[in-house]
C-alpha cells in the first residue's frame, strides 16, 4: 500500500510540473459585430515542457459555450471552420491562434465584447492543469 501511495504522490507531481511549463502570451478577443452572439479570441499556447500536452477543451462565464475552432481549405476551394477536440501542442512547441487559423470560438456570448474590455476564460488540458487566461478586446486591424 505504501509503494501505491508513493507512486500516486509522484505522478501528480509529474503533472502539476507539466502543467507549470504550458504558458499563454498575446491572448486577444475581437470585438462582437453588432447584433451577433458569437466572438472569436487569439493567443500563443507555449509548451515549454519535455513531454506534449493535449489542450482538450475552453470554459467561460462569458458565453454559452467556448470550444477551439481552426480554418481549413476545402478540396472545393472553400474555407471552412471546424471544432477540434483535441489539440496536441509537442514538447518545446508553441500553436499560434490567430484569424484565418486555430482560433477560440465564443458562442452566446453574454455581454458583447468591447475594446479594451478583458474575457476571461480557462484553458482544459487532458494532461495537465485548467489554465486562466485574460484576454484584452482589441479593435480589428
Amino acid at each position: 500500500m505504501k509503494q501505491l501511495v508513493v507512486g500516486l504522490g509522484i505522478l501528480v507531481l509529474s503533472v502539476s510540473v507539466q502543467a507549470a511549463q504550458v504558458e499563454v502570451t498575446e491572448a486577444w478577443v475581437k470585438p462582437t459585430i453588432p447584433g451577433t452572439v458569437n466572438g472569436a479570441g487569439y493567443m500563443v499556447v507555449s509548451n515549454h515542457g519535455d513531454h506534449a500536452v493535449t489542450l482538450s477543451g475552453v470554459s467561460t462565464a462569458a458565453a454559452r459555450a467556448a470550444e477551439v475552432h481552426q480554418h481549413i481549405m476545402t478540396e472545393d476551394g472553400m474555407m471552412r471552420m471546424r471544432r477540434v477536440p483535441e489539440l496536441v501542442i509537442g514538447a518545446n512547441e508553441s500553436v499560434i491562434f490567430q484569424p484565418g487559423g486555430y482560433h477560440v470560438m465564443f458562442f452566446g456570448v453574454k455581454i458583447p465584447f468591447k475594446v479594451g474590455e478583458q474575457v476571461a476564460f480557462q484553458l482544459q488540458f487532458a494532461d495537465a492543469d485548467v489554465l486562466a487566461v485574460d484576454a484584452e478586446v482589441r479593435p480589428l486591424q
